[in-house]
């Protein structure tokens, strides 16, 4: 199975904070002066702010050409739900991947399955429509689960890398914002990324938009919008989900 961090490195290219705890501090109108500091240290308070947050939603894409894959998300302490459409040409597949309970699960159609978790074609048809469980035990629960829970979620989709230059303050979506500029290359692929933090309140991130470049391959549009902090999430366990290892034990 293909790891589900890796996945989300591919689609964010490294993407999906100081002051303030908890939903209500998101919503202050006091500047917390993070527009004065320099871009790693803009980046580590919106990292802190958002470990400190109990629970946010994102959505995020990347396109490129025909293709693409989108992400909905809503991200708990110890909870979360993500839904993803993969997109080729006219097809599309879909996977839900769910943290609860201290387990994770996911379920998909077939082209969901093949495209997002590496199941093979004949697997990835036998499972449709089917929970898998992932047990925190298992070697591939961290990579699935760690975009579904705050404090991981945070370091996977906030914790831009590279180097890292403060932009212009600017309104975006509606919040004071500061811009942090995220830029790395190599001799086969390149990234370009911004993201826009909150100059008020906690700071918090808005937004990250960019483009990601590899050698023969067309360029990723990527896009990620974060809000709704503090929201109630209510999510339980699917019941009569198949374990991991045995799909691993069907594929051979």
């Amino acid at each position: 199975m293909r790891s589900r961090q890796t996945l989300l490195v591919t689609l964010t290219a490294a993407i999906a904070f100081a002051a303030g705890c908890g939903s209500s501090s998101a919503g202050s109108s006091a500047f917390n002066g993070v527009q004065l500091k320099s871009g790693d240290k803009i980046v580590a308070a919106a990292v802190m702010a958002t470990k400190r947050q109990s629970s946010f939603h994102f959505e995020e894409t990347a396109t490129a050409g025909t293709s693409g894959v989108s992400i909905i998300a809503d991200v708990g302490t110890a909870a979360g739900e993500q839904h993803i459409t993969v997109r080729q040409g006219a097809r599309k597949g879909h996977l839900t991947v769910l943290l609860a309970s201290g387990t994770a699960y996911f379920q998909g159609d077939s082209l969901g399955l093949q495209g997002l978790t590496g199941l093979s074609a004949k697997l990835a048809t036998q499972f449709a429509g089917r929970w898998i469980s992932v047990p925190s035990k298992n070697s591939s629960f961290s990579a699935l689960a760690g975009s579904l829970a705050v404090k991981t979620a945070a370091t996977q989709l906030v914790n831009l890398t590279g180097t890292l230059t403060r932009g212009k303050t600017s309104t975006k979506l509606g919040h004071p914002a500061v811009a942090v500029k995220a830029s790395q290359s190599s001799k086969t692929a390149s990234l370009e990324l911004t993201m826009y933090v909150r100059t008020t309140g906690a700071a918090l991130p808005i937004a990250v938009e960019g483009t990601s470049k590899q050698s023969g391959n067309a360029a990723h549009s990527i896009s990620a919008k974060f809000s709704d902090w503090g929201e109630v999430l209510h999510l339980t366990a699917p019941s009569g989900a198949v374990p991991l290892a045995t799909v691993q034990a069907v594929a051979g």
